[in-house]
């Protein structure tokens, strides 16, 4: 069995490429770098089995949201990966991770990922294709970088800084999935053979605000700071939890469950980051 990973080297592909491999795929993996994204693509002729469309060039939205037309970047790579899957349909299914976060209009991420389902919709055409669209939620683990509000949170509070701050007002609620579970749900999807014409959403049902989760991830540290917000920068919409919209799948609804509560998970993060710094 062979699978095409684009955004393999990315923070989601570096969890679900060695689980294919574990459960039998040969993986070709391919980096999430446009121009390398679309040389591989445009070389590799015979069909896949399983294709799974991770790559995007994530900016936080603070930035994003000040990049002008440059924030739309990624619908160029999403129609030539739906072209190219049009043209050689995988034999069991392709996967299009889009979002949560297509709730926020203001947003340009939004968009790209609703113009990314769009074309997901326009492949389903072909009833021999499978074509599952997901949405996952906040993923969160301690090898993302500093763009994803989880790790831009627990490096400011290994630092011990005081106040330990969060963007926007901090009330904002968001589903957070650790890796792990928002991986073995990919690899779940693909084995249970899982068909589905409507978005999956992949989230806990457990909504956390960002004042919280500071707190928490402090808690973990061991100290107590003062939690500040930032109320100038962005925040996007005020809650996004898994289970709330009518026109999406709940992954729970299909059978799957979640393995790792935030605690645990932050737990987790806090211990492996100090011992990766003590090993420095």
């Amino acid at each position: 069995m062979r699978a095409l990973v684009t955004g393999s080297d990315g923070f989601l592909g570096r969890h679900i490429v060695p689980r294919l491999e574990l459960i039998g795929y040969k993986v070709v993996p391919v980096p999430a770098r446009l121009e390398e994204c679309l040389g591989i693509i445009g070389s590799t002729m015979d069909p896949f089995d399983v294709v799974i469309h991770l790559a995007a060039n994530i900016q936080n939205i603070d930035a994003r949201m000040k990049m002008g037309v440059r924030a739309y970047h990624d619908i160029h790579l999403d129609f030539l990966m739906a072209e190219y899957v049009q043209s050689r349909p995988p034999t069991q299914c392709y996967i299009y991770p889009s979002s949560c976060a297509i709730d926020s209009p203001e947003d340009p991420y939004a968009w790209v990922k609703r113009t990314g389902e769009e074309f997901c919709k326009a492949l389903r055409k072909n009833k021999d294709l499978n074509v599952l669209t997901l949405r996952p939620f906040s993923g969160y683990g301690v090898d993302q970088t500093d763009q994803y509000p989880f790790r831009a949170i627990l490096s400011r509070a290994l630092n011990e800084e005081n106040p330990l701050t969060v963007w926007g007002t901090g009330s904002q609620v968001r589903d957070f999935i650790h890796v792990d579970d928002l991986a073995d749900a990919f690899i779940w999807l693909i084995n249970e053979g899982i068909y589905s014409s409507r978005p999956i959403e992949i989230g806990t049902g457990v909504g956390t605000n960002m004042l919280d989760l500071a707190k928490m991830i402090a808690n973990a540290v061991g100290y107590s700071p003062e939690i500040k917000p930032m109320v100038e920068k962005a925040q996007a919409s005020w809650k996004r939890v898994a289970g709330c919209n009518p026109e999406a799948t709940d992954i729970r609804q299909l059978g799957w469950k979640c393995q790792t509560s935030l605690y645990e998970g932050v737990q987790t993060a806090v211990r492996t980051a100090v011992n990766e710094r003590v090993d420095r």
